[in-house]
């Protein structure tokens, strides 16, 4: 048991067994022809803002948590996997972890500065360095990021709740290891 009293797993074999039965799953619903993409979950209010649409949320199951068991009830605390349509299939492509999924979905595909949309910073400053282009916090705008943006909004995407931190940090590095998924890295800050 750690400070905060929380237990650690019994059986590290069960939670690798877990992760694959996960990964099957998502990998199912990614191919879905009914699975969404990013861009298909929002739009813009009249306000100008870019917004959730409640409803596309709910039919998928994706549900705002509940009260009682999260201090943001009307967020979402889980994995998001993002998968690319390639050669007539969806491959993963990130594994993603929040306790505000639909606010990071949001950031992801219309973020405003490189804290927001890490993977549109990401894809964008590594194209920018296979041109030879300086690429760092400073020099990469929003404006240069538009392009990455618009390609995450095009990504599909599966949600996965997981309320335990322990095992929402352990699947974020199992999936990501057993998908081989391009755009994450674990490099420390």
């Amino acid at each position: 048991m750690n400070y905060k009293k929380e237990s650690y797993p019994e059986n590290l074999t069960d939670l690798l067994n877990h992760a694959d039965d996960v990964a099957k799953t998502i990998l199912v619903k990614l191919n879905n022809p009914n699975c969404k993409k990013v861009g298909d979950l929002y739009g813009v209010a009249t306000n100008g803002k870019i917004k959730r649409i409640k409803k596309e949320f709910d039919e998928l199951g994706y549900a705002a948590n509940e009260p009682h068991n999260i201090e943001k009830p009307n967020e979402f605390k889980g994995l998001y996997i993002f998968g690319k349509e390639e050669d007539g299939s969806v491959i993963p492509v990130y594994v993603g972890i929040s306790r505000t999924i639909f606010r990071r979905l949001r950031q992801h595909g219309w973020g405003k500065n490189h804290n927001q949309c890490s993977l549109a910073y990401l894809k964008t400053r590594h194209k920018w360095e296979k041109e030879g282009k300086k690429s760092n916090r400073s020099t990469i705008t929003s404006d240069d990021m538009v392009t990455a943006k618009e390609t995450i909004q095009t990504y599909k995407v599966v949600l996965w709740p997981v309320s335990e931190d322990y095992n929402l940090y352990f699947l974020e590095v199992a999936l990501a290891g057993k998908f081989k998924t391009k755009w994450n890295s674990f490099r420390t800050h």
